[in-house]
């Protein structure tokens, strides 16, 4: 039982990422009352990410310092049902971020969207392969929405970001210099791409004397000073190579700080509470509807929350969580096969080389921006 019980709010959203800023963009320009409770602390370009305290390698670069904290919460994994499942210490292939901002603030702007073929990907591998290609038990399955229906929001949230890169087909027309095999846009980016360091240059000249088609990586790094559509200002990308796994202090990097908080945090229709972590959403007695949220605030009370609307906008692994110990939806079994809460779990995937260059081909890896040509 919450020992506090808080004035009702429209909305309330659980983590305050990308996913939370954008929520409470939209949910206060509707005109409702919003309120974001954010289990770690708050955090701004200013202070938190000024030059040089935020080019600490130790302690962003090694010890992580704007993700989850192991020490006080993880997750714990098994590779086969029959293992025990053993606590998480050292994360590696997802980075799952902490405070305000969450994980838009240390992520390194690599800003690429689906392919058309993504969003019906069982149906593209089946009408290329056949229907037997695809091993039995393997629950890969097309998305419940198609690229034309998520043009317009690609469009916009490359706008709020101020992305630079090369269109490679708008309309259906097919542009020099972008992405030839991109789903059609209805807009070039907001920004030419960023200029290309010197791997990126090699890379590009190999691939095209190969006849491939290279081209510039779209990136949330602005390539030169942006305002986008709610006002808020970026400045021009420095190269400072301080990017994935860092606060940008240059205003350069899209971040829910840099793009959209200086515009939501003035709305007087919402709020923010930091360091208020979210135990379980609550029900109505008929367990249809959500009523509101108990969480944890600073000083340890426990506090319950009423509102209208519940939005998850942690991390999956939390999200997936909250409507476990909820009681929301049915539960996955591997066993039977049957549920959907916690089914699949899906990351990004990147390929890389390295090479070695001697003298004749000088290198500066510190003077750098995280995205390269493609």
């Amino acid at each position: 039982m919450a020992n506090i019980k808080k004035p009702g709010v429209d909305a309330v959203l659980v983590g305050f990422g990308w996913t939370g800023a954008i929520m409470g963009i939209e949910l206060t320009a509707a005109g409702l009352k919003v309120l974001a409770l954010e289990r770690g602390e708050n955090r701004d370009t200013q202070p938190d990410f000024a030059y040089p305290r935020i080019t600490d390698e130790l302690s962003y670069g090694i010890r992580g310092k704007l993700f989850q904290n192991l020490s006080r919460e993880t997750v714990t994994i098994r590779h086969t049902p029959a293992e025990i499942a053993v606590p998480y210490r050292q994360l590696a292939s997802f980075l799952p971020g902490d405070g305000v901002g969450g994980a838009g603030v240390h992520w390194n702007g690599h800003h690429w969207r689906a392919l058309p073929s993504d969003l019906r990907i069982r149906s593209s591998y089946e009408e290329r392969y056949g229907k037997k290609f695809i091993p039995e038990g393997m629950t890969i399955q097309d998305f419940g929405v198609s690229y034309e229906e998520l043009e317009p929001h690609f469009d916009q949230f490359e706008k709020i970001c101020g992305t630079s890169g090369k269109a490679g087909n708008i309309g259906g027309k097919i542009q020099p210099g972008g992405n030839p095999f991109e789903g059609a846009r209805a807009n070039e980016f907001p920004l030419p791409p960023l200029a290309s360091v010197n791997s990126a240059r090699l890379f590009e000249k190999a691939a095209r004397d190969l006849g491939y088609h290279p081209f510039p990586q779209a990136a949330a790094n602005a390539s030169r000073a942006y305002t986008n559509p709610h006002g808020a200002q970026l400045g021009p990308c420095n190269f400072c190579g301080f990017c994935e796994r860092y606060g940008c202090y240059m205003y350069s990097k899209a971040s829910p700080q840099t793009t959209l908080l200086p515009v939501l945090m003035k709305r007087p229709n919402f709020e923010l509470r930091t360091r208020s972590h979210v135990l379980r959403v609550n029900m109505s007695p008929d367990g249809k509807r959500a009523t509101g949220v108990t969480y944890i605030d600073a000083q340890g009370n426990e506090v319950e929350q009423p509102a209208d609307l519940v939005v998850l906008c942690a991390y999956q692994f939390h999200n997936v969580r909250l409507l476990l110990l909820s009681n929301i939806g049915k539960k996955y079994d591997p066993a039977t096969g049957e549920g959907v809460v916690g089914r699949n779990y899906a990351y990004q995937l990147n390929g890389g080389a390295s090479l070695f260059f001697d003298k004749d081909q000088p290198m500066n890896p510190f003077v750098a921006r995280a995205p390269a040509a493609r």
